[in-house]
């Protein structure tokens, strides 16, 4: 159970898929044309009540959750039909919620950030529910090991456990490209906590106060991409910094291919795959030390480590790596080799097949 349109989702269901196992997704909104279309290549079944017009019904914060009770019945007829050996639900405080409300064992939840971080912050009812939720299951896992933390301080469940995203290796394969311009850039949705803000400063100060020739390319789509382009005309930047919108997962590596630095500066992060995908290209990475971060990436090992919300620190970084050849080639190469040790996706796939066979075991 999960989002059928996220490009996670996307990557294990097909994983597993393709490692023969028979997969139905359950999720709550439906897969556009191209997303449908691709999961139907791999003979997987998809299956939506789509809460859209639902959800527009329903606005009060309390009674959010009423929502996913519509979806209830349709998951327990299919449960029913399918059969399926396990049920695997990513998101805690949605999909999670819903595992918990079939009644259904063998149970896995994987947690993915802001249900664990954000959703339990908001009232005492979602706390509690929370709880609730990370106590159901048969076995929770997390993407990190600061989610892990958060997730069995806050919940009280001990037996979390770690299988990170990881990286195609063949699809994030580096090449021997002749870059002309030197381009710093961000994958990130244009959002408050992804530091696209920070960036910009940085950027402004590495062009105007430190007069090097780097230029930026922001991709991403998010609430305050007007606010960030205005932000950037009024700095008379327009030549400097380009904002591609949003670009799927599929063709999101010709943007990898331009960087020479990867920043992802957030306030707040649970892991970050763009961080991994650009270091397994042996991009080095200028990141903060924040949340899932700092397991992706080390400071002077595989990139550079700042404080977030630092643009003056970020602009310095980025200027010692332009500077320093030598020092942005060995990082990079550090990156990949730290991703072809932790984070190989086959290796995650693997990982999550025992985890499947471990909890069916123990049913």
């Amino acid at each position: 159970m999960s989002d059928a349109n996220s490009i996670h989702t996307q990557k294990w269901v097909e994983s597993l898929a393709i490692y023969g196992n028979h997969v139905a997704l359950f999720s709550l909104f439906k897969p556009s044309e191209n997303v449908l279309k691709k999961y139907e290549s791999f003979n997987v079944r998809v299956i939506s009540p789509d809460l859209r017009n639902k959800i527009k019904k329903i606005r009060h914060p309390n009674l959010s959750k009423v929502r996913y009770l519509w979806s209830l019945r349709l998951l327990k007829e299919k449960i029913n039909e399918f059969d399926p050996d396990i049920i695997h639900a990513h998101y805690a405080s949605s999909y999670g919620f819903l595992g918990l409300l079939s009644c259904f064992k063998p149970f896995i939840l994987s947690v993915w950030g802001s249900d664990i971080y954000y959703f339990p912050q908001k009232n005492w009812l979602n706390k509690l529910l929370m709880k609730k939720i990370i106590k159901y299951p048969t076995a929770v896992y997390s993407t990190s090991q600061a989610m892990k933390k958060i997730a069995t301080k806050n919940f009280s469940r001990e037996d979390i456990d770690v299988i990170p995203f990881g990286v195609d290796l063949d699809l994030f394969s580096p090449k021997n490209l002749n870059k002309e311009k030197f381009i710093v850039g961000t994958i990130k949705s244009i959002e408050n906590y992804n530091g696209i803000d920070c960036l910009i400063d940085a950027a402004n100060i590495v062009i105007n106060d430190f007069k090097k020739d780097i230029s930026f390319i922001i991709v991403g789509n998010g609430s305050l991409k007007k606010d960030m382009e205005e932000k950037v005309k009024l700095l008379n930047l327009d030549d400097k910094i380009k904002f591609v919108g949003f670009v799927e997962h599929g063709f999101v590596r010709k943007y990898y291919d331009m960087l020479s630095i990867f920043v992802a500066v957030s306030t707040r992060e649970s892991f970050g795959v763009s961080v991994l995908e650009a270091a397994a290209l042996e991009i080095p990475s200028i990141t903060s030390n924040i949340g899932g971060l700092t397991e992706v990436n080390l400071h002077n090992k595989t990139g550079i480590v700042i404080e977030p919300d630092r643009p003056l620190q970020l602009a310095k970084s980025i200027v010692k790596l332009y500077e320093d050849n030598g020092l942005r080639k060995n990082l990079g190469f550090n990156a990949r080799k730290m991703v072809i040790k932790k984070f190989n996706w086959d290796e995650s796939i693997k990982k999550m097949l025992k985890a499947y066979k471990n909890a069916i075991e123990k049913k």
